[in-house]
């Protein structure tokens, strides 16, 4: 491959990523699992911080809390 061809790929890659979350980004509150809660309950709950990071080698864990 050539760098063109490189670079036209990757740029249009760019411009879908983009694209998809403009799109997601409209319907954010309106996602419901069938049946079940819908995404607009947990509103306000974005903005989770990690609190303490614990692992060994087999698994990690992370405490998490709300600003």
């Amino acid at each position: 491959m050539n760098r063109s061809y490189t670079l036209t790929i990757g740029t249009a890659a760019v411009w879908l990523a983009v694209l998809s979350l403009a799109i997601s980004a409209q319907d954010k509150y309106t996602v419901k699992v069938p049946g079940g809660l819908a995404f607009s309950e947990f509103k306000g709950y974005e903005g989770w911080q990690a609190i303490s990071i614990s692992r060994n080698d087999k698994v990690m864990a992370v405490i998490l809390g709300i600003q």
